[in-house]
């Protein structure tokens, strides 16, 4: 007996098979389901699901076998996880590798065996799906697919296992945090009907009294904000505008005050009729408390810095001059210049040059007891500079008009990028638990797309945004489904994309950059100018990327996907990318989750079919018919529905075999088929029984009706030309009809009768439909 060599990897396998921690768990329905389809589809006296540890071969699912547990040294799936393909064994005893192999050699022991090895990583086997018997077999191609097929079942729910372990201990993460999803019901009235298991934390309200009917969820918040807050809710009811932003106060049932930040959006139906509101609470107590407190200690550090006579400026009105005690070098990198005939006032960010004059002219009308405001001007290498101005009116004229100012300058620039960037990660923080929340609601990736794509380009302030997600298994690297595309210098561009990702668009990726973010995962900032060579998004029509982020979208570190945002008023920062991590996290493991269900869904759909199809003619096979046929029995004994069954022999078929060869007989067989589903109407079941012997079941059909029905047929066969290769080949049918009687006591005797027909009718010279004879 020769053991299994140890693969290169072990060390790596080993650990990943711990990772999975999936060794003596209990069994679990779905593993238990495979390996009992697999011994039912096989024939096999046992099927497996094994996992190869350090020293011994584990089951997680077995059926046809008693040990739950065997030594690794003489297991046939270690050799299996090495030779990392579907290894089969024909027969044991002439296998120099297990000829004398304990399990082998035992009385009634092991001759067959097939396994394929569970590929949970490149490279990386754990274990195998495996069939045994006690008979020497062969494996047939087709058998050989449907066993890798089942295979990859397993895979991807040990994978799926994994994830959803994972992500529920992410979700639990966020139910501890201070941010609650939440949704209202749009008709008849608003109210709540889902809140988040941690809502309580947040609000300070237990969920059974915010779900509670009678209650109106503005009755918890504080008086002067309740009115803002019925009006923005309104409007996004009203579909005036498309989502709400707000920051209010709740009062609590012990009377204190919370801040809450709260975001929601609607729901409309595919008519456009809104469903729901959907949006999630924030609790920003702290954040907003230390920003108060910040307010209170910029106005006492400007008092201080104006009482010690820091950083001040003199503004003579009169003669619009400016007097300053720092250089404008030491600020903007400009000359004093900047300082005469207010030419400073040329250095104004676009957007704050009104709401400053707005702050001055109230001031100077006494409307205000001093001035305050914050404001960017342009240092000489192009940035902005956030300034901190506070002044007051010092001197008037005898018609009581200023002419003098003083105050003081404090360059907040750092506070303001401090800021921003708390504000940012609190954005990015709270659009991952949005996006988390509307994939497990609605379980539609593009749906997640259409609400991070827009609050990322609001965040960098882009004009362009991508998510694009990469085919599974891709080699070259160059081509993306796109899940997500938005742009803002064009609508009417921006409404056609819309509607090319929502038809399905597939785009080819190129340039040097792009395959560093797809191929290397490297995400790219570029701040300049990106040229064709080195990112091209074919077929996209989309303006020049001025500066872009192309950021890898993640997996566990296996790139899944792209983010492209372009086009930003401001250059992108590098400091933003570490921000940007968690949403590029959250949406690469949300496209691997629907790829998953995806294939989970199509294998299952894939092995459905198998078990109930003739393979050759593509209508149900003997087991479906034959367990329908017991369907209708019993519905007829039920009720008395009339049904029927036609049974159908082609004449002669053995001569077309013999003359024009198997292949023609299959064509032959096939074009049956077509035909006879062309005439049966929809609720009539058509049947292979094996080799060129056909049934059909219908119901709600008398004798009468059936002997139409199989009539039809014959007729339809009869006149349809059957060619092979040029030939034209004389194609008819003999059929037997029943109808079931009170005095057929089961199925088979039911079928006997219809059978009797069909010798009946090929004894009068085949060709014709011959009704069964009442017992």
């Amino acid at each position: 007996m020769k053991s299994a060599q140890l693969p290169k990897n072990e060390l790596e396998r080993l650990h990943l098979l711990h990772e999975l921690d999936i060794l003596d768990t209990e069994p679990e329905p779905v593993f238990d389901k495979i390996t009992k389809l697999a011994k039912q589809l096989f024939e096999v006296d046992a099927c497996l699901i094994t996992l190869i540890d350090s020293e011994r071969q584990w089951f997680k699912a077995k059926i046809g076998f008693q040990e739950s547990e065997t030594p690794r040294d003489v297991s046939f799936c270690s050799h299996a996880v090495v030779q990392g393909s579907t290894m089969v064994v024909n027969d044991a005893t002439k296998d120099e590798r297990f000829h004398d192999n304990p399990y082998v050699l035992a009385d009634g022991g092991l001759r067959f065996y097939a396994g394929v090895p569970l590929e949970i990583t490149p490279g990386i086997f754990i274990g195998t799906l495996c069939i045994i018997d006690s008979k020497p077999r062969t494996l047939l191609q087709h058998q050989q697919e449907w066993l890798e097929t089942l295979a990859e079942w397993v895979k991807n729910e040990l994978i799926g296992r994994y994830t959803v372990s994972n992500y529920e201990q992410e979700r639990q993460v966020l139910a501890e945090g201070p941010v609650a999803a939440v949704v209202w019901q749009a008709e008849p009235e608003p109210h709540l009907i889902y809140v988040a298991s941690n809502i309580e934390r947040v609000l300070g309200y237990p969920a059974e009294y915010l779900l509670d009917p009678t209650i109106n969820y503005e009755s918890i918040v504080h008086p002067a904000d309740r009115d803002e807050l019925l009006k923005q809710m309104q409007a996004v009811l009203d579909g005036k505008q498309g989502n709400l932003e707000l920051e209010y106060r709740v009062i609590t049932p012990d009377k204190s005050i919370r801040w809450v930040y709260h975001y929601a959006r609607s729901d409309y139906d595919s008519a456009g009729y809104l469903v729901r509101v959907r949006g999630y609470l924030h609790d920003s107590t702290t954040r907003k408390e230390l920003e108060l407190s910040l307010q209170h200690a910029n106005q006492s550090f400007a008092l201080a810095l104006a009482a010690g006579n820091l950083a001040t400026w003199d503004w003579n009105l009169a003669h619009q001059t400016v007097d300053v005690n720092h250089t404008w070098d030491q600020i903007l990198g400009r000359s004093e210049a900047f300082a005469e005939n207010n030419r400073w006032a040329e250095l104004f960010h676009p957007d704050d040059f009104e709401p400053t004059r707005t702050a001055l002219q109230r001031h100077l009308k006494g409307l205000d007891d001093r001035f305050e405001a914050r404001f960017r001007l342009q240092h000489a290498d192009g940035h902005y500079v956030w300034l901190h101005s506070i002044g007051k009116v010092i001197e008037v004229d005898e018609r009581g008009l200023a002419i003098r100012m003083v105050g003081i300058h404090h360059d907040i620039t750092e506070d303001v990028k401090n800021d921003e960037r708390r504000k940012q990660q609190e954005t990015v923080l709270g659009l991952v638990s949005a996006v988390q929340h509307e994939f497990l609601f609605v379980k539609e990736f593009r749906e997640v797309c259409d609400i991070a794509l827009p609050k990322l380009m609001e965040l960098t302030r882009s004009d362009i945004g991508l998510i694009g997600e990469l085919p599974e298994n891709s080699v070259t690297k160059d081509r993306l489904w796109l899940h997500g595309l938005q742009r803002y210098d064009d609508q009417e561009k921006n409404r056609a994309s819309q509607r090319l990702v929502r038809q399905g668009l597939e785009v080819e990726v190129t340039g040097r950059v792009a395959w560093q973010v797809l191929s290397e995962g490297k995400a790219q900032l570029c701040p300049y100018p990106v040229q064709d060579e080195e990112a091209l998004f074919r077929p996209l029509d989309l303006p020049p990327l001025e500066n872009a982020y192309i950021l890898p979208l993640y997996f566990k570190r296996q790139v899944v996907g792209l983010l492209l945002l372009a086009n930003a008023e401001e250059s992108y920062s590098k400091e933003l990318l570490a921000t940007l991590e968690p949403i590029q996290n959250t949406l690469g493991t949300l496209m691997h989750f629907r790829r998953v269900d995806e294939q989970r869904l199509s294998a299952t759909e894939e092995l459905r079919r198998m078990a109930t199809t003739d393979e050759l003619t593509q209508v149900a096979n003997r087991r479906v018919f034959i367990e329908a046929a017991v369907e209708r029995f019993n519905e007829q004994l039920r009720y008395q529905v009339p049904v029927s069954v036609a049974i159908i022999d082609l004449d002669h078929f053995k001569n077309i075999n013999d003359t024009y060869g198997h292949a023609a007989g299959d064509k032959v067989l096939k074009q049956f088929a077509d035909i006879t589903k062309e005439v049966l109407r929809d609720g009539d079941l058509l049947g292979r029984q094996g080799g060129e012997e056909f049934a059909i079941l219908l119901p709600h059909a008398d004798l009468n009706q059936a002997m139409q029905a199989a009539e039809r047929v014959r007729q339809r066969v009869a006149e349809t030309q059957f060619e092979w290769q040029g030939e034209s080949i004389p194609v008819t049918i003999s059929v037997g009809v029943a109808q079931l009687t009170p005095a057929d006591k089961d199925v088979d005797r039911w079928f006997v009768r219809a059978d009797n027909a069909l010798y009946q009718a090929k004894s009068d010279g085949r060709n014709r439909c011959i009704a069964a004879k009442e017992v």
